[in-house]
C-alpha cells in the first residue's frame, strides 16, 4: 500500500500541474512540476508541496479569483494521468530536469522577469531560475 503523505504529495502536485498546465506538452507539465519541487527544496518558500502550491499569489490556479481554483479533473480527463506522471517523475527522477523556481505564461511579463534568468522556453510558458 502507499503512503497516505505520499499520495497527498503526488495528488497536490498534479492538481497544480493539471490546473497550470493541462493540454501542454509532456516536457511542460515536468517543468511546472519541477519548478514545485525546487521550492520545496529552496528555504526561500515552505518546504511542503502543500505549503508551496497554495502560497498566496504564487500559483494563480490555486488564487482565490481564478477560474482553475475551483476546478478538478473529471474520472476520465486524458490529460490527467499525464500530470500524475510529470508529479511522480520530478518526485523520484535523480536530478532534475531545470532549475527553474518561477514561470509565467508568454502572454503576461511580470515585474519579476528578468530575460538574462530565463531557463526554458516550452509551450504556452517561460521558466525562470531566480
Amino acid at each position: 500500500m502507499t503512503d497516505p503523505v505520499e499520495l497527498l504529495r503526488r495528488f497536490a502536485i498534479a492538481l497544480a500541474v493539471w490546473r497550470e498546465a493541462r493540454g501542454q506538452s509532456p516536457l511542460g507539465l515536468l517543468l511546472v512540476a519541477q519548478t514545485i519541487e525546487n521550492r520545496v527544496r529552496d528555504p526561500r518558500w515552505p518546504d511542503t508541496y502543500v505549503g508551496v502550491i497554495t502560497q498566496p499569489l504564487q500559483f494563480s490556479a490555486f488564487n482565490k479569483n481564478d477560474p482553475n481554483a475551483t476546478k478538478f479533473p473529471a474520472e476520465d480527463d486524458r490529460t490527467w494521468p499525464d500530470c500524475v506522471a510529470a508529479a511522480e517523475y520530478v518526485q523520484h527522477a535523480p536530478t532534475p530536469i531545470t532549475t527553474a523556481n518561477h514561470y509565467h505564461t508568454r502572454d503576461v511579463a511580470p515585474s519579476w522577469s528578468r530575460e538574462d534568468k530565463i531557463v526554458a522556453r516550452e509551450g504556452a510558458h517561460v521558466f525562470y531560475a531566480l
